[in-house]
C-alpha cells in the first residue's frame, strides 16, 4: 500500500501526537490538535483570555439610585423615560420614586357614579317633620281596604254595634304617650266628638276636652290633615265624602 507522509499534522498535545487527516486550529494558541483535544480546556490552552478579569474590567462603573436612603446601584444606567432621575431596578416605576411629572391618578367612574348618586340622594327633598306626604284617593282607599282586613281581626270596641255599623281605624295616639297604634271600631252614624271620646277611652289616652282652657283632643287624617273643625260632623258624612275610608289610620293628638 501507498504511504502519504505529508498528508495530516500530528496532534500537538505533549500526551497525545497522534496523526490526524483533518488537524483542527486553535483560535487562541494557533496551534494544531486532533479531534480530540482542539478544544482550549482539553489541551489546557495558555492563551485562553481570563474571563473574570475581562468581565470585572467591563463593570467599573456604577450607576447609583437616587433615590434618597436608597443605597442600590445598576451595572447599567436605569433613567425615568420622565424624570430622567437615575434610579435603581426597585424605584425604576414614577410612584416608587415619587417622580416629579408623575400625574394624579383620575377617579374611576364607579367611584364618581357613586358620588353622584349620593350627592343626588341628599339633595332629594326631606319630608316635613310631622307631616306624611299625601296619598291619592285610590291609594288610600286600597291601603284602607289592605289594613281593614288585619283590623278586624283584632280591635276593640262596642260589642254591641251591629256588624254594618262598625268602622274600623288604627288609632295611633300623641307622640308623646310613647305608645303604639291600636285597632279600634267605632260607629258610623256617631259625631267626631262621640267617636274621638270613645277613642281616647280605648287608646288610654288622656282627654280633658271639657276642660276650660285645657287642650283639645282632634281627630286627624295620616298625612296630619285635621278631618274636621266640626265635632258635630257625624262619621258617614266623612265617609262619604271619602275624606276617611273604612280600615284608614287617624291620628289622636292635641291641637
Amino acid at each position: 500500500m501507498a504511504e502519504f507522509p505529508t498528508l495530516g499534522e500530528h496532534c500537538q498535545w505533549s500526551e497525545c501526537n497522534d496523526l490526524d487527516f483533518l488537524p483542527i486550529v486553535c483560535q487562541f494558541c494557533r496551534k494544531t490538535f486532533c479531534k480530540v483535544h482542539f478544544l482550549p480546556e482539553t489541551h489546557k490552552c495558555e492563551s485562553t483570555p481570563n474571563k473574570q478579569t475581562d468581565v470585572l474590567e467591563k463593570t467599573d462603573a456604577r450607576y447609583k439610585c437616587g433615590v434618597d436612603q436608597c443605597s442600590k446601584w445598576e451595572l447599567a444606567p436605569v433613567l425615568c423615560h420622565f424624570c430622567q432621575l437615575q434610579v435603581c431596578l426597585s424605584h425604576r416605576h414614577q410612584s416608587d420614586h415619587t417622580c416629579s411629572q408623575l400625574a394624579p391618578k383620575e377617579i374611576p367612574m364607579k367611584s364618581t357614579k357613586a358620588l353622584v348618586s349620593s350627592i343626588l340622594k341628599d339633595n332629594q327633598e326631606k319630608p316635613v317633620p310631622g307631616k306624611k306626604k299625601k296619598l291619592s284617593k285610590a291609594a288610600q282607599k286600597t291601603a284602607a281596604k289592605v289594613q281593614l282586613m288585619k283590623l278586624k281581626m283584632k280591635s276593640r270596641g262596642q260589642t254591641s254595634l251591629p256588624e254594618t255599623e262598625r268602622i274600623y281605624f288604627l288609632v295611633e295616639p300623641p307622640k308623646d304617650d310613647g305608645k303604639p297604634g291600636t285597632g279600634c271600631f267605632v260607629s258610623k252614624q256617631w259625631s267626631l266628638g262621640k267617636i274621638t271620646d270613645t277613642l281616647a277611652d280605648l287608646s288610654g289616652t288622656k282627654n280633658e276636652n271639657n276642660v276650660s282652657g285645657a287642650r283639645k283632643l282632634r281627630l286627624f287624617r295620616k298625612d296630619g290633615e285635621l278631618l274636621s273643625k266640626d265635632m258635630e260632623t257625624r262619621l258617614t258624612d266623612l265617609l262619604d265624602s271619602e275624606t276617611i275610608f273604612n280600615g284608614d289610620t287617624i291620628l289622636l293628638d292635641y291641637a
